[in-house]
């Protein structure tokens, strides 16, 4: 018998962690596991069955039938989500000045709860992301800045978004194999990881098959995974230039693979300023995850609705 590989026994671990049974969604959200069938049997949560014939159902599914109904939540850990989730009604303003203290006092569960409250609340990953965490994260460099913040206390941050970050991804993944790929990355000395799995996450949530490739990499690698991941959106976030004339090059000649494959390349991050951006060739500049999701959603019809803006009082 052939053995199977750590990474297929990785993502088959990753699969079945993400079942649940029909008694725990039940003790979950607090209703009879009768008034969950009917409402699997209407349609409203799919339910899919394991090979061995047990009933099972997606924690992401899970989550945005709590979303679009407005469901209360009674035991959110059974879902893998933090245990006081959903129970905090924030606005996008408040959860953003919260955000910011707990990310640098490195209280994750806190941090947890205020970015799962606001999804649990219907707000968008987009929302959460251009409204909330990408300003967090602009305050904690200011205060960076000015001394007031530790190195070690932006670092561990940026740590505790990324495993958010995970989490988040796994709940609103909503890509079927049927779906559009897409694939991203940073090129050579940028680093920074939050921009670009930002990124991933919303195109995941839009129905995308997205992919982060990851940091630092150098351009001849990502033309060659252009070539051969038949992906229809391809992201550069850039959040440092170390060399203008290198980095204008190698976008040019991203441009040039994507251009000759049918793929449209995407680029966005606060690196790109006025001189950079009018010597560089992209299918769409995207200032906010916003723009990256709206874009999505021009290539790929079939996904839902773009996120609105922002409302003036949040």
């Amino acid at each position: 018998m052939v053995r199977k590989s750590e990474k297929q026994l990785s993502q088959h671990s990753r699969r079945m962690k993400k079942l649940i049974s029909p008694k725990q969604v039940a003790r979950a959200i607090g209703v009879s596991e009768s008034t969950l069938k009917r409402w699997c049997d209407r349609g409203l949560i799919p339910m899919i069955k394991t090979a061995g014939g047990h009933r099972r159902m997606e924690v992401e599914a899970v989550v945005r039938f709590l979303r679009d109904s407005g469901h209360e939540i009674v035991e959110p850990e059974l879902l893998g989500l933090p245990a006081a989730a959903g129970q905090t009604g924030w606005t996008l303003k408040r959860a953003r000045q919260m955000l910011v203290p707990a990310l640098v006092k490195g209280d994750e569960s806190v941090a947890r709860q205020i970015v799962f409250d606001l999804l649990l609340a219907g707000h968008s990953v987009t929302a959460i992301f251009d409204d909330v965490v990408a300003p967090a994260f602009h305050e904690i460099g200011n205060q960076w800045d000015c001394g007031d913040v530790a190195v070690y206390q932006e670092r561990r941050a940026c740590e505790i978004c990324m495993r958010i970050l995970r989490e988040l991804r796994a709940t609103v993944t909503s890509a079927q194999p049927t779906h559009p790929i897409a694939i991203g990355a940073t090129l050579e000395h940028d680093i920074y990881t939050l921009p670009v799995t930002m990124a991933e996450v919303v195109l995941r949530s839009v129905g995308w098959q997205s992919t982060s490739l990851g940091t630092n990499l150098p351009s001849e690698t990502l033309i060659e995974s252009i070539k051969t991941a038949r992906a229809r959106l391809f992201w550069l976030s850039v959040s440092f230039i170390k060399d203008e004339p290198s980095f204008i090059t190698s976008v040019n000649s991203i441009f040039e693979t994507t251009d000759d494959v049918g793929c449209a390349l995407a680029i966005g991050g606060q690196a790109v300023n006025e001189t950079v951006r009018r010597k560089i060739q992209y299918t769409t500049f995207c200032e906010t995850f916003r723009d990256l999701e709206m874009f999505a959603h021009s290539l790929n019809r079939v996904t839902t609705q773009p996120t609105p803006p922002p409302a003036v009082d949040s």
